[in-house]
């Protein structure tokens, strides 16, 4: 049996949360840390944008006065408000046995396993095969477009992700959504209407009761389950821990690097 290893982290905030990602893709891609599952809280409402995404997307003024952290993602895709969410990130190498596909097949193999992680918690969830166009083709915000290998429930998107690829490999994270705030959410991506985020689906909608902790529960398993592996409990190496304190004081609390289009 193969094996994985499971990275744990309670609510953090939104530089820790990108520079520690980056730092375990990195010793992964090193060959200094084996195929990481890292699941992960956020300690305030925080926005991250997409990697090419225009700053003028969002309000800043308003984020500063609500005091919610604006950081710049490593991956692509478009602005994400990350409050009442678990998110999840996968770090493998491309000839790791577990992932040896392209890209989209990737995307394939780490969606059937967070569907079969929903449907252990009562939530019939199903992939996207192609992307829809809503009336506001350029709504900054990441729910507001299904893309391939997304996830959906009942029509709604639940599941948004967003990959980086190295000539070696791949990290790919993406936001699970207990619950949301479509006002707020309207007022950091400068919408004025509500209804343009009505395909955005929650947890919470489908199951009221979840936690944080049965939801990682039901991704561990499923994950186990999928690919046939083992998830071996870890904490970050000390590499990993000096590099994401590099990368957060350098990178993701500076203003150049989350501000720099």
């Amino acid at each position: 049996m193969n094996f994985m290893r499971i990275i744990t982290h309670g609510p953090g905030h939104a530089s820790f949360n990108m520079a520690m990602d980056e730092a375990i893709s990195e010793a992964v891609m090193q060959r200094l840390s084996p195929p990481t599952l890292r699941l992960y809280e956020w300690d305030r409402p925080s926005l991250s944008i997409g990697y090419f995404q225009k700053i003028s997307d969002i309000d800043i003024d308003y984020c500063s006065k609500k005091k919610y952290p604006v950081v710049r993602r490593l991956t692509g895709g478009r602005a994400i408000l990350h409050d009442s969410e678990l998110t999840y990130s996968v770090s493998s190498l491309k000839d790791n046995s577990l992932f040896k596909g392209s890209l989209l097949e990737n995307y394939k193999t780490i969606s059937n396993a967070m569907i079969s992680g929903l449907k252990l918690i009562g939530i019939e969830a199903e992939m996207s095969f192609e992307r829809k166009r809503s009336s506001v083709s350029k709504n900054p915000s990441c729910f507001h477009s299904v893309s391939f290998g997304e996830i959906t429930a009942k029509g709604k998107k639940i599941i948004g992700s967003a990959q980086k690829r190295y000539s070696g490999g791949f990290l790919q994270h993406g936001s699970v959504l207990l619950n949301f705030d479509a006002d707020i959410l309207c007022r950091v991506l400068k919408e004025n209407n509500t209804g343009e985020f009505k395909d955005i689906g929650v947890i919470k909608d489908f199951n009221p009761g979840i936690s944080f902790e049965d939801l990682k529960n039901s991704f561990k398993e499923a994950f186990e389950k999928e690919l046939n592996i083992k998830l071996i409990s870890d904490d970050p190496t000390k590499f990993e821990l000096n590099l994401a304190k590099e990368l957060e004081q350098k990178k993701y609390s500076n203003r150049e690097w989350n501000f720099k289009r």
